[in-house]
């Protein structure tokens, strides 16, 4: 129900619905007096969020289902002369017993702040605020509503997309030399530190129980804030945050990390790695193990370094920037238990490996925290160095006592290994999501953190490569363990997705097809999806997008479908056409439709809808040969490139 009466303050803004930007105050920030800093704490010398005056507006508000949600703005200061506001939704339970925690909630790149979350928030217990950093309308905006407006300077990726990797000047930075106070990166901090002052001087607030989080973009501001205002007790990044590579993983052949940016004085003041070593609150990483943008190796490599007592991981398997709901909610427990002090939360379980063992396979081996109560351990191990498209294999882990143990057999010692786990524990109570995701999971989920061992130090242990190529893919897909799934309620959308035929063990043979038996009683077409050569795992070859489409005959009966390079359909021009060889795919679906969109407008291509009695089994290579040598990861990708296909992507980025 919408409340009847709004807050006095919101009618003035509605009848004079512009406050001009330009102001007389003195700019919020000192001009730049000779060199430009050179580290953080020289970047942030000076600032105080608390000082100036928020100049809180509440735009409109509302009532819903126990909840007051408010669409307000607040001063984040003055720069160049001119008043930069950040819009906002704000929300709390409006019956509450005493001080409540407060959370700072951070949209991702191309996306918007969104009352659903922060309402979600308050129907948990707390009080949140979701910052519009990007400036886009929100979506209660109306016509003359007061929202973002960076005034003087331009932190968005609209009209200054440049400035989250430059420094330098232009007519919407701070500085007229190259400074890291031009970057984008640095402005919006500070309107996060803002919103940390509004929430503590908000009189049902606990200003001693302040969490941060954020997803993709809003995921490294949430590492960049955390990392240099201790207001902050408690931080939640997802996916972003893991800073640029060091040393050891940018010499890695074939690796997909993150390169350091070409400017020295940008990784000396803003990359996260600055934010890493100087974080000492509880905090959670989410984030899945083939994250474009908060890339894995970089996260586990970098965060070494951080000196919290309390650096605790939730990798969900397969995905890409986005999170099974067993992670998911473990963000938000975590919450729960380090900001309300309601349960307690497990400690990163331990992993180790033992390379001779007796059968001949590395042996890894995890042990829980609380094992009295795990429901579940996976562990995952690989040999790809490339963590875009690496297949994590699920190894069939054996509890022996209180730990769990699995074989991590080799098909190279040529190649890396890496291993990690996962960990399942009882989620005991119910906890209350946005509108799209409402229900809570059973279980919540813990990671280890990864083990990774170079070639060198395989072959100095006298490890054996004792695994062997593999017709056979996947048998009875009981439980599509080696998958991701995604739109499952949907016939429409459904699609389930792998990266296991680029492993080496599972590669396609030259000259061989692709076969798999399918029981279809409705009949319909079965459609599946390839791509390869994704994000330049290969070196020196283009990449490719292609489709395929079977006829499936009504029948009770299983029915053989086999599918060849020439079978396979160039979704773009962009495409290579007359495939010759498996080797370079590093992903295949299967898939209800296959969509693109042309001249804007979403066109199907192959597919319709797929039945849940529809069943499959026995993927498998038939015929052809494997080559003797398989093709190894290689390639390495360059700073410029990376930003290129990170702003590409994270118009989508989930939420």
């Amino acid at each position: 129900m919408v409340r009847s009466t709004v807050l006095t303050i919101a009618i003035i803004v509605s009848l004079h619905c512009t406050i001009p930007i330009a102001s007389t105050d003195a700019d919020t920030l000192r001009p730049l007096d000779g060199i430009p800093p050179q580290n953080l704490d020289e970047l942030w010398d000076g600032y105080d969020p608390t000082v100036e005056p928020l100049d809180v507006h509440v735009v409109r508000e509302w009532e819903r289902d126990g909840v007051t949600v408010q669409m307000l703005v607040y001063t984040i200061g003055v720069f160049n002369g001119q008043k930069s506001r950040m819009g906002a939704y704000y929300a709390f339970p409006t019956q509450r017993s005493g001080k409540i925690p407060g959370i700072l909630q951070m949209h991702g790149g191309g996306q918007r702040a969104m009352s659903e979350l922060v309402e979600a928030a308050a129907a948990n217990g707390y009080a949140c605020i979701s910052i519009n950093w990007g400036g886009k309308p929100m979506k209660d905006e109306k016509d003359g509503d007061l929202g973002t407006d960076w005034g003087g300077v331009d932190a968005t990726q609209t009209t200054h997309n440049s400035h989250y990797s430059s420094l330098m000047p232009d007519s919407k930075t701070l500085d007229s030399v190259v400074s890291p106070r031009n970057n984008n990166w640095f402005l919006i901090v500070i309107a996060a530190r803002r919103a940390l002052t509004f929430l503590e001087q908000q009189p049902h607030v606990d200003r001693e129980r302040l969490g941060v989080t954020g997803h993709s973009m809003g995921g490294k501001l949430t590492v960049l804030t955390a990392g240099i205002d201790p207001r902050i007790k408690a931080a939640v990044p997802s996916c972003g945050g893991t800073a640029a590579a060091p040393k050891k993983l940018r010499d890695r052949l074939g690796s997909s990390c993150r390169p350091i940016n070409a400017e020295p004085l940008y990784y000396k003041t803003i990359d996260e790695i600055n934010s890493i070593r100087r974080i000492t609150c509880p905090i959670l990483y989410l984030g899945p193990q083939n994250d474009f943008n908060g890339n894995l190796d970089n996260l586990y490599e970098n965060w070494r370094e951080m000196p919290s007592r309390s650096v605790n991981y939730s990798i969900s398997p397969h995905l890409n920037h986005r999170h099974i709901n067993e992670s998911l909610f473990t963000g938000r427990y975590f919450f729960d238990v380090i900001l309300k002090g309601e349960g307690t939360f497990p400690k990163c379980p331990k992993i180790d490996i033992a390379m001779k063992t007796a059968t001949g396979f590395p042996r890894a081996t995890v042990q829980p925290a609380n094992p009295e109560s795990v429901v579940k351990v996976n562990i995952y191990f690989s040999q790809d160095p490339h963590s875009l498209t690496r297949f994590w294999r699920c190894a069939g882990a054996v509890r022996n006592g209180n730990s769990w143990s699995a074989d991590c057999p080799l098909i190279s010692t040529d190649m890396p290994l890496f291993v990690m786990a996962n960990v399942y524990y009882p989620l005991k109570k119910q906890i209350v999501g946005p509108a799209w995701n409402r229900r809570s999971p059973e279980t919540f989920m813990v990671s280890s953190r990864s083990l990774d061992f170079d070639p060198s130090v395989l072959k100095a242990a006298g490890v054996a490569a004792t695994e062997r190529p593999d017709r056979l893919i996947e048998a009875e897909f009981a439980t599509w363990q080696d998958w991701y799934r995604l739109d499952l309620r949907n016939d429409q959308h459904r699609q389930c997705i792998t990266r296991k035929i680029k492993a080496p063990k599972w590669r396609g043979p030259d000259g061989g097809k692709l076969v798999i038996d399918v029981l279809e009683p409705q009949g319909g077409e079965l459609a599946m999806t390839f791509e390869m050569n994704s994000w330049g795992a290969f070196d020196g070859l283009k990449k490719g997008s292609y489709y395929t489409a079977k006829h499936l005959a009504k029948s009770t009966e299983w029915q053989t479908i086999e599918i060849g390079l020439e079978d396979l359909i160039p979704v773009d021009e962009r495409s290579p056409k007359g495939l010759r060889t498996w080797q370079y795919m590093t992903q295949l679906g299967i898939v209800a439709m296959v969509r693109v969109r042309k001249n804007g407008t979403p066109v199907v291509l192959a597919g319709g809808a797929w039945p849940t009695t529809r069943k499959f089994k026995n993927m498998r290579w038939v015929g052809g040969e494997f080559p003797k040598d398989f093709i190894i990861p290689g390639r390495k990708i360059s700073p410029d490139e990376i930003h290129k296909i990170f702003h590409e992507k994270i118009g989508g980025a989930n939420r």
